[in-house]
């Protein structure tokens, strides 16, 4: 599985659900719930599994796209983490009262915009920062004019007659004439369902590097994140082969300096894009 984690707080901590502790990260997909007519994007890790747990509130989502991911939407680098996920009205009734939240309407389309904000004075929808010296988020139009984040497929798609929801879109970073350069790329969207208000902005914090070329070097360059993340070792060092290595620890340091200097955005006037969500499953799929 393609590594996603995220930084989280939760709202609420109800004895009848386990949820995500406040400030943590864990291997999660996107929770999407109802929250008084809005729609809340929250966490939800291993589900079904012994540790499974949800929360209602996610600030910034973590994830590492490759180049060489499967057509039929070919972009320079792409990933498929985190997926949406919605739990069922009926059968995961206790764990959405536990949350104080209700299901996605059934039958309902559900959609994504890229939104403007503000980092350090500039407004952009696309941030990057090259991973050397300080952090230091740069606006898309002026560190790499050209690039472009999206997500696909862009059809819309819908919910299950019981508001369940599982879909893992392909998200995008693409230059049309050139290669993105290495580094970590940043957006903050948000999720619409019909008939429910829009997500508040949330932050997806994305790693590309040109080492990246497949399943495998994603799964070492995974593999020394986590070991950093969980202070098993004191760097992220992956060990490409034939003298190829690289440390990815400033990866970290750029979700540590989103959680600590980026207040979550406000919504713009107008969306950049739009992205809609097509429901593959009906029920849950086991993470």
């Amino acid at each position: 599985m393609k590594f996603s984690h995220l930084s989280l707080s939760c709202l609420l901590a109800l004895s009848t659900c386990s949820l995500a502790p406040n400030s943590a990260r864990a291997h999660s997909d996107a929770l999407l719930t109802n929250v008084g007519g809005q729609v809340a994007v929250g966490t939800a890790a291993d589900i079904d599994g012994p540790e499974e747990a949800f929360g209602l509130h996610a600030d910034v989502f973590e994830a590492i796209l490759r180049s060489g991911f499967a057509p039929p939407t070919p972009a320079d680098f792409e990933g498929d983490e985190p997926g949406f996920f919605g739990l069922h009205g009926v059968n995961d009734a206790a764990k959405l009262a536990a949350l104080g939240a209700a299901a996605l309407p059934p039958g309902a389309a559900v959609t994504g915009s890229i939104t403007t904000f503000t980092v350090n004075g500039a407004s952009d929808s696309l941030f990057y920062w090259n991973g050397v010296g300080a952090v230091d988020f740069q606006p898309i139009s002026a560190a790499q004019p050209g690039v472009t984040f999206a997500f696909s497929p862009a059809a819309f798609g819908a919910t299950g007659p019981n508001g369940a929801l599982d879909d893992h879109p392909i998200y995008q970073i693409n230059h049309p004439t050139g290669t993105p350069a290495d580094g970590v790329y940043l957006v903050a969207p948000t999720i619409g369902v019909a008939g429910l208000s829009d997500s508040r902005p949330f932050y997806m914090a994305f790693l590309v590097d040109a080492l990246i070329t497949g399943e495998d070097e994603l799964e070492l360059v995974e593999a020394a994140l986590e070991g950093l993340e969980e202070e098993a070792t004191p760097d992220a060092l992956a060990d490409f082969g034939g003298g190829v290595a690289k440390d990815f620890a400033y990866y970290e340091t750029s979700v540590a300096w989103i959680e600590g200097n980026l207040v979550v955005p406000e919504p713009a006037t107008a969306s950049l894009g739009a992205l809609s969500f097509l429901a593959l499953l009906a029920t849950r799929r086991k993470r």
